[in-house]
């Protein structure tokens, strides 16, 4: 439970972060809150008796997670920015995605793939992400960043990759596949929710996700699509929680959205949307994984992970990590 101080502290800082644009922003009333308190918590009692709960309850239902998934709730987890520019422009995208940046990964450039092959290596993960902007635009090198980490980590490190898809041929897909790709996850909300160039990679790449926020007015569509999805060769749908950022605000404050606060903004009806879908996948016994990926999970499990991955450099002997990845002094 949140206090009221530490309520209003949330408050002060979300205000703070998108200015004067916030007052534009819509919450919910007391009884708007009242009556999705009630919907979500009916939707968690039916999945707790449902579903298997994981992390610490920030996931609904960790029984079939990605491979990319369980590396990333295990605190293994590396994604790499391989660029910063995208071919599309998704309404709900967090950043502008306008320049062909160096790879970064945690803020730290990595100028060749050796370098980022190294630090892989040296902080022990055993798994990693090709993301960007859209890999594809740089398609070498991608591959090059890829091909790098295979060959200095071998089979112990699972690689994957965000694309829209929109640039994928089988050929690619083959070059990714002999490159070490593992897993290939697609935003098929960039494409109009269209599963035919995903296909291509399906029979090609082991692990074939689909990752995708979990739009509010698109609901409907995907609890349809679900059967196509898993009779396509989709393996595992990931539903984020939609979040606001200074760059989409104006965005998703145009829609017929209600804000909550918390440590960031999010979208009410995106939570209860995916709740939704991964009470009708169980329910109807649909062959598709669906995992939601709230805010709460991605906030505390990636910066944990985030903050427990250099402490063994500075560990003293009278000093223990915390669960959440701070250092404890035994007295």
């Amino acid at each position: 439970m949140v206090n009221d101080e530490r309520r209003e502290i949330l408050i002060a800082n979300n205000r703070r972060e998108y200015g004067r644009d916030y007052d534009f922003l819509v919450f919910p009333t007391p009884e708007q809150a009242m009556r999705a308190h009630a919907e979500r918590d009916e939707l968690l009692a039916w999945l707790r008796n449902n579903a298997e709960f994981s992390c610490n309850d920030t996931k609904v239902d960790g029984q079939k997670l990605s491979p990319g998934c369980q590396t990333c709730a295990i605190g293994a987890w590396s994604c790499l920015f391989i660029n910063g520019r995208c071919n599309v422009s998704c309404f709900y995208c967090p950043t502008p995605q306008d320049q062909t940046d160096k790879p970064l990964s945690n803020g730290i450039p990595f100028a060749t793939p050796d370098d980022y092959a190294d630090y892989i290596a040296l902080f022990g993960f055993t798994g990693a992400s090709i993301s960007g902007g859209e890999p594809l635009l740089t398609l070498d090198r991608t591959l090059a960043y890829l091909t790098a980490v295979r060959r200095r980590c071998g089979d112990a490190v699972h690689l994957w990759m965000y694309t829209n898809g929109t640039l994928l041929t089988k050929e690619i897909a083959e070059k990714l596949l002999d490159a070490g790709l593992g897993e290939i996850r697609f935003d098929i909300g960039a494409v109009n929710y269209d599963l035919s160039t995903l296909k291509l990679a399906v029979g090609i790449i082991p692990t074939v996700t689909v990752e995708i926020p979990a739009v509010p007015e698109e609901e409907e569509r995907l609890r349809s699509m679900l059967a196509e999805m898993a009779e396509s060769g989709v393996q595992h749908l990931n539903l984020h929680q939609m979040r606001l950022t200074p760059h989409n605000l104006r965005h998703l404050a145009n829609r017929d959205y209600t804000f909550v606060h918390g440590e960031k903004v999010t979208v009410l009806e995106s939570e209860l949307a995916a709740l939704r879908l991964v009470q009708h996948a169980i329910k109807y016994r649909i062959d598709l994984p669906v995992n939601y990926c709230s805010f709460p999970y991605k906030r505390r499990f990636q910066h944990a992970a985030a903050r427990s991955r250099g402490i063994k450099f500075i560990q003293g002997e009278h000093e223990t990590v915390t669960e959440a990845g701070y250092l404890r002094v035994l007295g």
